[in-house]
């Protein structure tokens, strides 16, 4: 039921576009790296179902001015895309982000 508030679409969507990632499709294992709102989000992840680690995004220089990415690096790597899969977020680690104002 897309875009059904009452099932919590909208506000899921908003969750994610906030984190500064979200699903690209319904269905594949891959997120679009966006501009988050926040610094840095912490993502505890359920030892029930995943390791029980954490996966952390970090916003370097992030501000109302520096809203486009400037590089991506998990876990210290440089990363040349902008997406990340499920696989490696539940695997723990941190996703770091440079903000710049620079198209």
């Amino acid at each position: 039921m897309c875009g059904n508030e009452d099932a919590g679409q909208m506000s899921a969507w908003y969750v994610f576009a906030a984190m500064g990632f979200h699903p690209l499709c319904p269905g594949d294992n891959k997120y679009q790296i966006t501009s988050p709102v926040f610094n840095k989000i912490v993502l505890h992840l359920d030892k029930k179902y995943y390791n029980g680690h954490t996966f952390t995004i970090i916003a370097h220089n992030n501000s109302t001015e520096n809203v486009y990415i400037k590089s991506v690096k998990l876990n210290g790597k440089k990363l040349d895309r902008y997406y990340i899969t499920h696989d490696e977020i539940v695997k723990g680690g941190l996703l770091e982000l440079e903000m710049t104002n620079i198209k």
